[in-house]
């Protein structure tokens, strides 16, 4: 935006350059007033990029304005892009109003500039700091395993997912390796007693990432975009997860955030 208002004030400095004197007093209002609306602007954009709602509230405005300039320009070549087209800066003007229309009212956006945490931004704040305390595998049914990770605090995690440990970047462990799980081989071995440093989810597929201390991470993925990925829970929080999207419901407010594949 501040790209193109800068181009819009250094042409008008051209054109009236060499139409008159610049400095003359027809001119000076437009040469004091186009560094202060910049000003302005770049006030705008910082406060944009802090999160104001208020900001983003002010570039919505603007490129709705921007966008009708386009398809006014667009009519005026008979509805054909083409014409358009040859007015390079115009014609980005008008995609880049078009795309911020639709980006700054994407859910993760809103939540953004809202201030609401997202799903995922709930589930690294329970779980960053908390000690695992149990692995363990369940029948799902139809010759399935799941397994569940118990954490203190009453904080418990479902895998109904593939998913691996690797430590160091090297694989210690997968729940599809084909390989029986031996007291030897058994994550319990490697999680149990180890404290988790952070979470991260993939915002399209929600594969879930955990990292903890000792260079150890957690790592699931999807192979059945309709089935259950993996679930967390604890006194104040339930997090479910599957190829769909994720879906936070904070226990003590009673209040539901829902992350749909669009969290990018």
């Amino acid at each position: 935006m501040s790209v193109f208002l800068v181009i819009d004030y250094i042409t008008s400095l051209v054109r009236l350059a060499t139409g008159a004197a610049l400095f003359s007093s027809t001119h000076l209002p437009r040469l004091i007033g186009g560094p202060i609306v910049l000003a302005v602007v770049f006030f705008i954009i910082w406060n944009y990029w802090q999160g104001e709602n208020w900001s983003r509230v002010l570039v919505l405005i603007w490129s709705f304005l921007i966008a009708i300039e386009g398809l006014s320009s667009i009519w005026e070549h008979a509805g054909g892009l083409t014409g358009a087209m040859s007015q390079p800066v115009l014609f980005l003007k008008f995609a880049m109003a078009v795309f911020l229309l639709y980006w700054l009212n994407t859910r993760p956006l809103r939540a953004y500039f809202a201030g609401t945490p997202t799903a995922i931004d709930q589930l690294n704040q329970s779980l960053a700091g908390k000690l695992c305390t149990a692995v363990e595998s369940y029948a799902t049914g139809r010759d399935n395993q799941g397994w569940r990770l118990a954490f203190e605090h009453d904080a418990e995690l479902f895998l109904d997912c593939p998913w691996r440990v690797v430590v160091d970047g090297n694989l210690s462990f997968a729940t599809n390796s084909g390989v029986e799980v031996t007291p030897d081989l058994h994550p319990r071995q490697l999680l149990q007693n180890v404290r988790v440093k952070s979470a991260h989810v993939a915002p399209r597929t929600s594969d879930l990432f955990i990292a903890f201390e000792m260079g150890i991470e957690l790592q699931t993925w999807s192979i059945d975009p309709q089935a259950p990925q993996w679930k967390y829970s604890d006194p104040s929080l339930t997090v479910t997860a599957d190829s769909l999207g994720l879906t936070a419901h904070p226990l003590a407010a009673h209040i539901s955030t829902e992350d749909s594949p669009a969290n990018d």
